[in-house]
């Protein structure tokens, strides 16, 4: 009967479940996006009007910051 796999009481204890690669993909997935969502937020408040980044600059009157010259 052992080649059936009987659980009898005080064997070997079952490990516990692991991260499969899918979940490590998703997870990976998941900071690229926060990353790169970052990234846009950083350069939209560049050209955001008085740096926000959510504020549309006027029709006809874009103004983009000056670099500072080195």
């Amino acid at each position: 009967m052992s080649q059936f796999g009987m659980q009898m009481p005080g064997g070997r204890a079952r490990r516990g479940s692991s991260l499969d690669v899918f979940t490590v993909l998703a997870f990976l997935a998941v900071v690229a996006l926060a990353v790169a969502c970052g990234v846009m937020w950083m350069a939209a408040s560049k050209v955001g009007k008085n740096g926000n980044p959510f504020e549309m600059q006027e029709k006809g009157n874009i103004t983009l910051p000056e670099k500072a010259r080195v």
